[in-house]
């Protein structure tokens, strides 16, 4: 596929990374399934224009962290897909989902102690995106219904992600869920690599997501490297 026609779905700083992949007969693969999948009527999510979303709000350059989801969510809420693009935001119906909801959770316990009083649980999530957190899914699109139906189909593109571009950058990744963690194989060695459950496998059993220290080791390292930090929860200005 021609890269031009691609240009507009990723950051600029992404495009010479991302051209070789665009480009090759893995990604044609990919395209000639989505397609067929689609003329068969089956739907899809997201929506096609939010697929490279996350690669598209968080610049190459600036970023500090990833976080690797299994695929989006695979929901539809008023007949929409509830994913929008970034692994765990919902900004297209506006409702938060519970496994948003415990992740919110769980960096208030482990970042703040429990006394950020004054943020809010904000469904759309790219305001960690523009901070250089890339929300990415190891699948960026699923069948509806039918969570990880399509890991397979971009595993290609997930390997091509770690090995060619994420392994030059030395942030470190957190990992949700076992599936997720299965792409670690594609890491650099000494990568900083934070494998931990999935939220929602907590939201499913109506239990405090257990994050195992996980943010609080994100933070030190960013801290170490370079003095970076994020604000992890969406703050209203105190009056």
């Amino acid at each position: 596929m021609d890269f031009k026609k691609f240009e507009n779905l990723f950051h600029e700083s992404w495009h010479d990374k991302m051209r070789p992949f665009i480009e090759s007969e893995e990604c044609d693969n990919i395209y000639k399934f989505l397609k067929s999948e689609s003329q068969r009527g089956k739907r899809i999510a997201p929506l096609s224009v939010n697929v490279y979303r996350c690669f598209l709000e968080t610049s190459l350059d600036d970023l500090k962290l990833v976080i690797l989801g299994m695929c989006p969510y695979h929901t539809l809420k008023n007949d929409m897909p509830v994913a929008d693009g970034l692994a765990m935001s919902c900004s297209v119906t506006g409702y938060l989902q519970p496994s948003l909801d415990q992740f919110y959770n769980a960096i208030e316990r482990e970042v703040y102690g429990g006394l950020c009083l004054n943020s809010e649980k904000n469904p759309d999530l790219t305001y960690l995106a523009k901070q250089g957190v890339l929300l990415w899914n190891a699948a960026l699109t699923t069948e509806v219904n039918k969570a990880g139906s399509h890991l397979d189909i971009w595993e290609p593109f997930t390997k091509y992600v770690f090995e060619n571009i994420l392994n030059t950058t030395g942030v470190p990744i957190m990992y949700l869920g076992k599936e997720a963690a299965k792409f670690q194989r594609y890491t650099a060695p000494f990568s900083w690599n934070f494998p931990v459950s999935h939220p929602a496998s907590a939201a499913y059993k109506n239990t405090d997501w257990d994050s195992e220290g996980t943010f609080k080791n994100v933070v030190q390292v960013l801290k170490n490297n370079n003095n970076y930090e994020i604000d992890w929860l969406d703050q209203d200005p105190p009056f």
